[in-house]
């Protein structure tokens, strides 16, 4: 008799730890689809040069960085940040192919790394097209996915 009680808790017990991690897989890929779509509408910001679109994607702290991929582009705080991106706005828009998205999280963090081709759209006409990563921190406040930092690079050799 003990020995049956003993493996019908064993099953409820594997049973628990299934369903369990079966919920925490469809958990995370929600929480990885609505950073995936937080990263899209930063795409359509940034193609439609859209600055104050752009700056409503940052976290509100003073604590954002977006650095670019040339040099002197080390943008901190919202001040910065926006001052640069009006100027960047000022004569190109930006969008991404993303190739690769690899997302993780820790509760309401998370770090995302995105392979792919930058495109840019020159104000005086012409596109360029370039090999492209970024890499960036996002927290969740109020229900949205925010940046606190962005860092764009163009790989070594392009």
């Amino acid at each position: 008799m003990s020995k049956k009680i003993l493996l019908q808790t064993l099953f409820v017990i594997l049973f628990s730890i299934t369903v369990n991690s079966l919920s925490a897989q469809k958990s995370s890929e929600k929480i990885k689809n609505e950073i995936t779509n937080a990263m899209k509408t930063w795409n359509a910001a940034t193609k439609s040069a859209n600055v104050d679109q752009c700056m409503a994607l940052f976290d509100d702290s003073e604590n954002i960085m977006l650095i670019g991929s040339d040099n002197g582009e080390i943008n901190k705080g919202k001040e910065q940040t926006k001052e640069w991106l009006t100027q960047l706005f000022g004569f190109a828009s930006f969008s991404w192919e993303m190739d690769s998205i690899n997302i993780d999280l820790n509760g309401k963090t998370a770090w995302v790394f995105v392979e792919g081709t930058m495109i840019v759209e020159f104000k005086k006409g012409g596109i360029k097209r370039t090999p492209y990563r970024f890499t960036g921190i996002l927290i969740k406040k109020k229900g949205e996915w925010k940046w606190r930092l962005f860092n764009g690079s163009i790989p070594r050799g392009e």
